[in-house]
């Protein structure tokens, strides 16, 4: 569930948190999201994360586009990808705000779904799913944004600063269930057999409010 994800990452970015203060360094945390950040920015806030970057804020302000050629067939396609110097600038900027402010740690968020909007050059070798879709894991998010923020402060600062990638996911996805989603899986289940047995419904999303105030939404007014 989600309380459940989040909890356990928030868990993790407090500790990542009081390490990178006692090392005077960063952390750059990758955490789930394919298509939204509700995860990351959940966690980012829940842990008091330093930053936070979605897929959200690149379609927003820090996309850019490249042009992208069929080694195959030789048709050229347009993909949005992310600007690395726009999103790279984002990052450094707010760790020199912080250190003006006395605080010369962090830990920064990334959505893991960025990896798909990286450019090509950042891309090669890596593999694809049986749906076509990038595989976030092989890309190692996280350690390729260390490597470009890492250059960039040292590029205005003159100065190294210690930045480490890390993949939070297992973590979460398999931690003991949160009570609250305990408590809604619990009432989801009810709704389910409350559908089938005591109201003959077929083809619904069973949603809950309240306590135990079920609702059936017919699939067809869920559809695009």
């Amino acid at each position: 569930g989600y309380f459940t994800a989040v909890e356990t990452l928030a868990g993790e970015i407090r500790n990542l948190l009081a390490d990178a203060e006692a090392t005077r360094g960063y952390f750059i945390a990758e955490c789930m999201g394919r298509s939204a950040g509700w995860l990351a920015y959940g966690a980012a806030i829940a842990g008091e994360a330093s930053y936070t970057i979605s897929v959200e804020d690149v379609q927003a302000k820090l996309s850019t586009t490249e042009d992208v050629k069929d080694p195959k067939t030789g048709v050229v396609t347009t993909r949005e990808i992310m600007d690395m110097n726009k999103v790279v600038d984002a990052i450094v900027k707010a760790m020199l705000v912080r250190e003006a402010d006395g605080k010369a740690f962090g830990v920064v968020v990334l959505a893991e779904g960025l990896a798909q909007y990286l450019p090509a050059s950042y891309l090669e070798g890596v593999k694809f799913d049986d749906h076509g879709h990038i595989s976030l894991a092989s890309t190692n998010l996280a350690k390729t944004m260390v490597k470009a923020v890492e250059a960039e402060y040292k590029k205005r600062t003159g100065q190294g600063k210690r930045i480490t990638g890390v993949q939070l996911g297992y973590e979460a996805r398999c931690a003991q269930p949160h009570a609250f989603d305990v408590i809604l899986g619990c009432q989801l289940g009810v709704g389910a057999y409350r559908a089938i047995v005591e109201n003959g419904l077929d083809g619904v999303m069973v949603s809950c409010s309240g306590q135990l105030d079920l609702n059936y939404v017919p699939f067809e007014k869920l559809v695009d």
